[in-house]
């Protein structure tokens, strides 16, 4: 695809605008857990719900989730992280902290490995609590013998998740109609960054983080950003220090370890290696490769939106059919952070969609310890009031109201006729890739 291959860093300032209330960098300092990015144990806000309008009620409920928190997700991450402090030691390279620290990463290791990718027991615990605030908030869409259907992609993280969750509703309801999927078919729609699921991804928007000027890029805005030289001075003795390869790897790993310990039950921490500054700069970098490739960054020509339709064409369609059966039922989708990252910018939700002016301004319009931390969830209720054929939504994103760029003179309620339409016009504007060849 040539034009992801042309200004690959250029970022149009698209009506930016920052995201209300605090800074980014005023949110890390208030709360540290921020900087653990995607890897942010997700816990709703204490925010007051906007009552339905008099006469409405709900009957139908559309739900996207990522699964809960889980292990780090490779293998290697454990293993590369433990050789780096292996080598320091055997050269009589690290100080007595950094044997304090190897110690830390031996147990570390010894708990992660062989479970990289898996789902943590918090992480079932999360959605089953989600399970039971909406059952709590709309149990007329639970009543009965309401029809529930369950999807989750082929991973098993995402298939527990969703275990977890079909389980605390029915213990909350016996009589409730469950089905529980998890296929190709299924992954096609709520992952379809999967290669094996989706045939068609662009190997050329693939291979972007591992072309010469992405890396280039990374690499030097990562060295504007953060100087491994303090901590290393804590870990290493001063002749090994210099000898680290690869500075700026390890600093990514041992951050996404540290961040992962806050998802499992392991009394181990690494909380202590970083400065507040330095925790901020790390998630800046990290949050600033999110955005490149999965958010809202128009030098990818809007092909993850493009991937991202069938998605959303899934809820709409979904939406109708219930809308058509008049029945109570819900929806519940299981799936991964990318694909939730991307289709909230095609949703154009509050602070997932807007566009940053530069690499620089990515923290202040696009935040991923927001957008998807771990079981972030986004949730479309269906609201209907006897003896009248409109139908009106409420969008929920982690919990929360969320409004979009419709008027309405009902908001965070919506007109089930004109959301629609704004959805599938979205939908029909999303341009469509050229053709990808299959090298």
């Amino acid at each position: 695809m040539r034009h992801l291959k042309i200004f690959l860093f250029l970022l149009l300032a698209f009506g930016a605008s920052g995201l209300r209330g605090q800074s980014a960098r005023e949110e890390l300092s208030a709360d540290p857990a921020c900087a653990d990015g995607i890897y942010r144990v997700y816990t709703p806000e204490n925010t007051v719900r906007t009552p339905a309008p008099k006469g409405y009620k709900p009957f139908y409920i559309s739900h996207f989730g990522r699964h809960g928190t889980r292990w780090l997700l490779r293998n290697n991450e454990y293993t590369d992280l433990k050789a780096y402090f292996d080598a320091a030691a055997e050269a009589g390279g690290l100080t007595d902290f950094g044997q304090d620290v190897r110690r830390r990463i031996e147990l570390i290791y010894a708990d992660g490995i062989d479970r990289a990718g898996d789902l943590a027991p918090l992480g079932a615990t999360q959605h089953r609590e989600i399970a039971g605030r909406m059952y709590a908030d709309y149990p007329a869409v639970f009543a009965d013998d309401a029809r529930i259907d369950a999807r989750s992609t082929v991973v098993v993280r995402c298939v527990l998740s969703m275990a977890a969750f079909c389980e605390r509703l029915k213990e909350l309801n016996p009589r409730l109609q469950i089905t529980r999927t998890a296929g190709i078919r299924n992954t096609r729609i709520f992952n379809f960054f999967n290669t094996q699921a989706n045939p068609g991804v662009s190997a050329e928007y693939l291979a972007l983080p591992k072309s010469k000027a992405w890396r280039q890029a990374g690499e030097e805005f990562r060295a504007s950003r953060i100087d491994p030289s303090r901590l290393f001075g804590h870990l290493f003795t001063p002749e090994y220090a210099p000898r680290v390869e690869q500075p700026q790897r390890l600093l990514q790993m041992l951050n996404n370890t540290r961040a992962s310990l806050h998802g499992l039950d392991l009394d181990v921490t690494l909380d202590d290696l970083f400065t507040p500054g330095e925790l901020y700069a790390l998630w800046e970098c990290e949050n600033r490769d999110y955005y490149l490739f999965r958010g809202p960054n128009p030098a990818t020509g809007r092909y993850p939106e493009y991937l991202a339709k069938i998605l959303l064409e899934d809820l709409l369609d979904r939406a109708d059919r219930a809308i058509a059966s008049g029945t109570p039922a819900a929806d519940l989708r299981f799936g991964h952070d990318a694909n939730l990252m991307t289709l909230l910018n095609l949703m154009r939700f509050e602070g997932c969609s807007t566009t940053a002016a530069s690499p620089d301004g990515i923290a202040e319009v696009w935040r991923n310890y927001r957008i998807s931390p771990m079981a972030a969830n986004i949730q479309l209720i269906f609201y209907r009031r006897k003896g009248s054929d409109e139908v009106l939504v409420k969008m929920l994103h982690n919990e929360r109201e969320v409004r979009i760029p419709l008027p309405s003179d009902s908001a965070p309620y919506y007109r089930w006729s004109e959301l629609e339409k704004f959805y599938r016009d979205i939908l029909d504007g999303v341009p469509a890739p050229p053709a990808v060849s299959n090298r």
